[in-house]
């Protein structure tokens, strides 16, 4: 397996979710073939669904969950880098932290125009986790019923995950320009992006 080289960051970590209490986790999660050094970064992108805003800059992988409001404030950082065509962020969806996880991801991925959606649903977000929380997860959010392409998306998204071993969302996934492969695990502020910018591929 492709060796991941991971920043330890413990601000912004999900902490107290374990991988083996999740929803998505404790389903059948895809088998993935042996990923090399020199393909990991390719076999990835082949295999994940996302949704990709910019077209410029290094590309990273951002996955997050709908109710995880760290990555809400991820997507927000990001946002002026992508904008000045300094980032392309994927933004890959996986679905496990409260039952409304999934029809909000499916929301996301099925919809015709998914990078309108997604920026729809950010809108959102900032109103639906400013609400008291319910059971289910922040209120307003849009859902929708998870086709069976979409749930094996989803536990694609999420095996590829749990093979980097972060322990939460958002997890940050970047290619050096020297081909390796590194994680953040957690919050990234936009000062730290810009510093990381002239080492990416």
């Amino acid at each position: 397996m492709h060796h991941i080289v991971k920043r330890t960051k413990v601000f912004g970590i999900l902490v107290g979710v374990l991988w083996a209490g999740a929803a998505m986790a404790t389903t059948a999660l895809p088998p993935l073939p042996k990923m090399s050094q020199n393909s990991y970064w390719k076999d990835i992108g082949q295999r994940l669904t996302y949704i990709q805003e910019g077209h410029q800059g290094p590309v990273i992988y951002d996955f997050f969950d709908p109710n995880c409001p760290y990555c809400h404030s991820m997507y927000d950082e990001e946002q002026s880098l992508i904008k000045a065509g300094q980032l392309t962020v994927r933004y890959v969806p996986v679905a496990y932290l409260m039952p409304s996880s999934t029809p909000e991801a499916a929301a996301l991925l099925q919809s015709s125009d998914r990078v309108a959606t997604l920026q729809h649903f950010e809108a959102l977000a900032g109103k639906s986790f400013a609400a008291p929380m319910t059971a289910s997860g922040p209120v307003g959010l849009p859902q929708a019923k998870a086709t069976a392409p979409t749930i094996q998306a989803l536990k694609t998204n999420m095996a590829i995950l749990q093979t980097t071993h972060s322990m939460g969302v958002p997890a940050i996934l970047y290619e050096h320009k020297n081909g390796s492969t590194g994680l953040i695990p957690g919050m990234v502020s936009h000062g730290e992006l810009l510093t990381m910018l002239p080492n990416l591929k």
